[in-house]
């Protein structure tokens, strides 16, 4: 979730948008049905993981898939330290020089996680240079409720098919994404693939941005930008407003789907029923951005055919990064007999069912693994191509919650979820996510794995081939 502090300037948002409501005409565009004939004859690519080729220092060999929590800035920040990490940890592949970085190929987010692995997918190692500036350190949220009381804006807000979460998506196209759209991500061949996820407003599931959840709608992935799967992954209900997508289920053939994508295409194949798909925050049906991986695997019965599915051939090593920011409990209402606000009821109750399906998830995951690694072996063994016969799965925990030093644990998992923090406790997020990811014994195993001698991340290029 984001946007929980800074209560009296959302609330007053809210009310101001409200107020307007019903006034204006303003449409925001709709994304676009499919063309088939039009995709065929062009020889369009379409954005699939299959259909991205590994770049210098990706291998298939190795295979790494990053998945950010949400919670605002503070998951954003969070994130942003593991990808430093990553990037500062060399390894030699293939008698080459690379690092982890190089070998992620796909980054998943919900809500502020969203931004992270979005701006990472768009600009690569950009990010290093341009995100704390434009993002990180900046006041976006300050500037998202100032962009509310331009005139211009308060008109489109008064319009009841434009909300304050298009306003989101303008402004994180303005600021970070330029434009950008999944078709120019698909031109580029290139992994991580990017996936975002957000939450069906009407059914409370999840919905992914990707290419086999919009074959179901028989629309076009390739024009919609980025700053708008973000912003409906960051919709937070009543602060923001959801985001709009128009079915046109039944006026195409539809591509074989992905097993979990498949599990909720019978909500969407009667556009006559459900013309408007409306969405929020992809935190309320996943606030760890793992479920399709557990589904995925779950619902298909093997570990094998979703990496065999995506192109993978000979995979040596699998690597999930689970980065979760999740924020503690506010304790300091019962420190108090008063009654506690409309506000603060609604961010204890939120706050509360995100921790707990948080929890409910990460225990799937955990008792998951050992299960997920037998599958691996008994598939590589009866002669699957996508594995190596030596395959191993590497889960790896990097959690707010592991800090190992607790007085810093209690102040990091304190920090608000908003789209503004200060600079000193962005530095602090990065820091220790660094810290949480070097300290992990999963990770270590991970690297011991790797090369034959000592890894020294500074200097030394170790390989593991």
């Amino acid at each position: 979730m984001t946007f929980a502090t800074h209560r009296h300037g959302w609330l007053a948002l809210l009310v101001i948008g409200s107020a307007l409501a019903g006034c204006s005409t303003m449409r925001p565009p709709l994304n676009e049905p499919l063309d088939q004939t039009a995709s065929a004859a062009t020889g369009m690519a379409e954005y699939r993981l299959q259909n991205l080729s590994p770049q210098r220092g990706n291998s298939d060999g190795l295979v790494v898939v990053l998945t950010f929590s949400g919670g605002g800035t503070r998951a954003a920040a969070f994130a942003y330290g593991v990808l430093s990490e990553l990037e500062n940890t060399p390894i030699g592949r293939k008698g080459e020089a690379t690092t982890l970085l190089d070998e992620v190929d796909v980054v998943a987010g919900v809500s502020g996680g969203s931004v992270t692995a979005a701006y990472f997918a768009a600009f690569g190692k950009e990010i290093f240079r341009s995100f704390e500036p434009t993002f990180l350190k900046s006041d976006f949220q300050g500037d998202l409720m100032s962009r509310t009381r331009n005139p211009y804006n308060a008109l489109q807000l008064s319009s009841p098919w434009f909300g304050r979460g298009h306003l989101l998506a303008e402004q994180l196209d303005e600021t970070l994404f330029h434009g950008i759209t999944y078709g120019d991500l698909a031109e580029r061949r290139s992994r991580p693939l990017l996936l975002v996820g957000a939450t069906d407003l009407t059914h409370g599931t999840g919905f992914e941005f990707s290419q086999e959840q919009f074959d179901i709608l028989c629309s076009r992935l390739d024009r919609v930008p980025l700053a708008f799967a973000v912003a409906a992954s960051s919709a937070v209900p009543l602060v923001l407003s959801p985001v709009t997508l128009k079915n046109y289920a039944g006026e195409c053939t539809a591509s074989p789907a992905s097993p979990r994508v498949a599990a909720t295409s019978g909500i969407y194949l009667n556009s006559a029923e459900r013309p408007f798909v409306h969405l929020v925050d992809g935190g309320l049906s996943d606030n760890l951005a793992v479920r399709w991986i557990i589904d995925n695997i779950a619902l298909s019965g093997e570990m094998a055919r979703p990496i065999e599915r995506n192109g993978f051939r000979n995979v040596e090593k699998l690597v999930i990064i689970n980065v979760d920011a999740e924020q503690g409990s506010n304790a300091s209402l019962d420190r108090s007999d008063r009654v506690p606000s409309a506000y603060e009821v609604l961010d204890a109750v939120s706050s509360a069912s995100l921790a707990r399906r948080s929890r409910e998830t990460r225990a799937i995951l955990a008792g998951s693994i050992d299960r997920w690694r037998a599958r691996l072996r008994d598939a590589a063994r009866a002669g699957s191509s996508a594995l190596s016969p030596s395959v191993e799965l590497y889960v790896i925990d990097a959690s707010l919650r592991e800090h190992p030093e607790p007085k810093l644990r209690k102040e990091l998992l304190a920090i608000p979820t908003a789209f503004v923090l200060p600079a000193d406790e962005v530095d602090k997020l990065v820091s220790a996510a660094r810290m949480i990811l070097r300290s992990s014994a999963e990770f270590d195993r991970l690297l011991r794995d790797l090369p034959a001698t000592r890894i020294q991340r500074s200097s030394t290029i170790v390989n593991s081939d």
